[in-house]
């Protein structure tokens, strides 16, 4: 299952994120689940996510190193002009002074080998007044 986001004003929605693997067997599952993200002040972007708890072969996770999010005023987020967090274990992230305009931010998940998930279908956001 893909994942896809929403959003509603300024707050955006993650929605149904579960994250097809395409690499090493022992790949985390992505991120997934329906939590909203913490209010906007129209120039920042706070998202949240469930963290995975299985590894591709539906075992027990024991490996996940953090997250990679993407993002970007242009599709795919990861593409040329796409900017990358490499984050922690801790499923949440906050950019901070983005110029008014429309974002593209998707999220993966990494275990500890460098295995990546595939990225989840982008979250279109606008931020700004």
């Amino acid at each position: 299952m893909r994942s896809f986001f929403s959003v509603r004003g300024n707050t955006a929605v993650v929605v149904a994120a579960a994250i097809v693997l395409s690499t090493h067997a022992c790949s985390p599952d992505a991120p997934g689940g329906a939590i909203p993200t913490h209010p906007s002040d129209g120039f920042t972007v706070a998202l949240e996510w469930d963290p995975p708890t299985q590894d591709a072969l539906g075992r027990p996770l024991a490996d996940l190193a953090g997250y990679r999010l993407y993002y970007s005023t242009s599709l795919p987020p990861m593409g040329p002009e796409g900017v990358i967090f490499e984050l922690g274990a801790d499923p949440r992230a906050t950019v901070d002074g983005l110029p008014a305009g429309v974002y593209f931010f998707a999220v993966t998940a990494v275990d500890v080998a460098g295995n990546e998930s595939d990225l989840s279908s982008p979250l279109e956001v606008e931020v700004g007044p």
